[in-house]
């Protein structure tokens, strides 16, 4: 489909003038190379891109806008992805930095934090969404079946 053409209506006063301005302008190419050089110019600047924006947690991307939660001590404390950093109490900070601030000691913070990308899902333990992830990306394989049973 990348070499096939398909005809577009343009106004012959308008192809005409395109024309003209190519030949003052002393530029070489033919109409349809311009007109298909706007209509990507115009794609890139009107048309919505995915959002990238996101937090990197080593394997696992967390889109922007992504909620997590953990419960310490029969309380639930949520964090939120915000542009590309997870934020907790107007602070940023990290998923190990996170499971420290509520409860004081080091934990497993892939075992403790729950997931849950937009409004409509449920919510998942983060290991469970580093397992879908590592199964998606060549590579990544490897450490996963290197890890120790015990995470």
């Amino acid at each position: 489909m990348e070499n096939e053409s398909i005809p577009v209506t343009l106004p012959s006063s308008l192809y005409l003038d395109l024309s003209y301005a190519l030949r003052r302008a002393g530029d070489t190419r033919q109409v349809n190379e311009i007109v298909t050089l706007a209509v990507k110019t115009w794609l890139s600047t009107h048309v919505s891109k995915p959002d990238i924006r996101g937090y990197q947690w080593k394997t696992l991307f967390l889109p922007d806008g992504t909620d997590l939660r953990m419960r310490y001590l029969g309380t639930w404390y949520y964090a939120k992805v915000e542009d590309d950093r997870l934020m907790f109490a107007g602070e940023s900070v990290s998923p190990r930095d996170w499971g420290i601030t509520l409860t004081g000691t080091v934990r497993n913070a892939w075992r403790d934090i729950w997931i849950r990308r937009n409004i409509n899902e449920g919510w998942n333990r983060a290991s469970a969404w580093r397992d879908k992830e590592c199964q998606r990306i060549p590579g990544i394989d490897r450490r996963r079946l290197a890890r120790r049973s015990g995470d």
